[in-house]
């Protein structure tokens, strides 16, 4: 993991600095200790800290942001499809039983510095257990967080449904349920 000094003027470096926070390692670290949850703008990162609180994709959009205000282009933002199961969330063991399929794809953001992985969307590294079930990585932009990491999931799901049609839903009725898989997660 790399580290530096948050020495930038632009916006999330002075609002990490007013905080306290004076180098990246620690505002990666800051970042995990927030709850998890859904911000009320998709595309304003400051609500991570005036709400106190993100998901994977407004935590890493924040910090993949927060390094580019301080000239580190390496830290990128990772866009990775996933399947996922009981297996990488034990929460959702009893949510897929009775259900067409064993696991869900499901996208998740996380940052990549030199081909190495970090996950800052809580303390518990749920990238270990979902790292192996990894089926797609893509680079984004932090702005793309909010409508492009939608549609990249959604285009997946809809290929992963043509693949499989014993499943039997459309992409709606799996969107739907994938949310009810979220709302359990969040929990």
């Amino acid at each position: 993991m790399i580290d530096f000094q948050l020495s930038s003027d632009q916006v999330y470096s002075t609002r990490f600095r007013e905080a306290g926070i004076n180098s990246f390692q620690d505002a990666c670290h800051f970042i995990a200790q927030l709850p998890y949850g859904r911000n009320a703008n998709r595309e304003d990162f400051s609500l991570v800290f005036s709400e106190g609180k993100g998901t994977c994709s407004s935590k890493h959009a924040l910090l993949a942001e927060l390094a580019l205000e301080n000239a580190h282009p390496e830290v990128e933002l990772i866009a990775g499809i996933f399947l996922m199961s009981g297996e990488t969330h034990a929460k959702l063991t009893g949510f897929f039983e009775g259900k067409s399929y064993a696991s869900l794809p499901e996208c998740h953001c996380y940052l990549r510095i030199k081909g190495e992985r970090f996950d800052f969307s809580d303390t518990s590294n749920t990238l270990e257990l979902i790292a192996p079930k990894l089926v797609r990585e893509q680079r984004i932009d932090p702005n793309q967080v909010s409508d492009w990491k939608i549609m990249i999931h959604k285009d997946y799901l809809q290929r992963w449904l043509n693949r499989n049609p014993a499943i039997g839903m459309t992409l709606d009725e799996v969107w739907k349920e994938r949310e009810e898989a979220i709302v359990l997660l969040s929990q």
